[in-house]
């Protein structure tokens, strides 16, 4: 629902398998086209060569064994200069679209008539998605954010990776920002999951929620139960002290445990937890613990 700063280019229709558009996006600006290959070598020529000529004018009033180590850096730096100039301005363009029963992105590189690469996920073929983000710190300050989404089927195959990071501004995220993207589509799956969830609570009595390979939290109306190894435990809402959610980590604590010891408490990073955006939803309407 943002609107964009400029206008874009969709250089490919949403399949018609993800159903209804939710959400779309792309990164060609309208009239752009693939710079030539051999104006692109002279940028990277032009740059290089500046880098190396730099080396050879500061090594010489420097001493033999200085003059040869500038010398050195001045080629070093000026050849990566001219791969990263022709990385930079290769033609490569992509557009995403978020459905309501999946989401699919193309990719066209080299140029504008080059037939698109696609990559479709249906919502039906997926079992879960696990979704990471960890927010990096240098000396306190904060300097950016990392994610990383998985789709995985009914057999643990990995379907749909995204990875990344983007930077959060005061104002929020910048617009045609690539993360905005897993964002519609975290929301649209979950939406999509609810169906599932909806018939584990009416036909087992619980939803659950796989954390690992060994751990499973069910959610059933008033009780969580945790099946951590050894026979499940259930706690109602009465026998639950306190819930927090800090630092991506969910600690639940029973009435009766001790400081001293681990027994009665338990824990797990949200982004192991398949569906962890169901869980929190399933824990404000089943439990009544509600997080912003």
């Amino acid at each position: 629902g943002q609107p964009r700063p400029a206008e874009v280019e969709f250089f490919a229709e949403p399949p018609a398998e993800i159903g209804k558009v939710t959400s779309g996006e792309s990164t060609l600006r309208p009239g752009r086209q693939a710079m030539p290959f051999p104006v692109r070598l002279l940028i990277g020529v032009v740059a290089g060569g500046a880098i190396v000529f730099a080396g050879y004018w500061l090594g010489r009033s420097a001493s033999p064994v200085d003059r040869v180590t500038f010398q050195g850096l001045g080629w070093v730096f000026g050849v990566a200069a001219l791969g990263i100039t022709l990385l930079v301005t290769r033609f490569k363009v992509v557009c995403s679209f978020v459905g309501e029963q999946g989401i699919a992105s193309f990719t066209l590189k080299g140029h504008r008539d080059a037939k698109p690469k696609a990559q479709l996920l249906l919502f039906a073929q997926a079992e879960e998605l696990r979704a990471k983000q960890i927010r990096q710190y240098v000396n306190g300050v904060y300097t950016g954010t990392s994610y990383d989404y998985t789709w995985t089927g009914p057999g643990g195959q990995r379907l749909w990776r995204v990875k990344g990071s983007y930077r959060q501004r005061k104002k929020g995220l910048r617009p045609g920002e690539p993360f905005r993207f897993v964002q519609a589509a975290e929301v649209a799956w979950s939406v999509h999951y609810l169906e599932r969830a909806d018939k584990a609570l009416k036909t087992e009595g619980s939803i659950p929620f796989r954390v690992d390979k060994q751990r499973v939290v069910r959610v059933g109306p008033g009780f969580l139960e945790f099946h951590f190894g050894g026979e499940p435990v259930r706690l109602t809402h009465e026998d639950i002290a306190s819930v927090n959610l800090g630092s991506g980590t969910f600690q639940f604590k029973h009435k009766d445990a001790k400081w001293y010891s681990l027994s009665g408490r338990y824990a797990f990073e949200y982004g192991n937890m398949a569906n962890a955006r169901v869980f929190l939803l399933a824990l404000d309407k089943l439990m009544g613990y509600r997080w912003n």
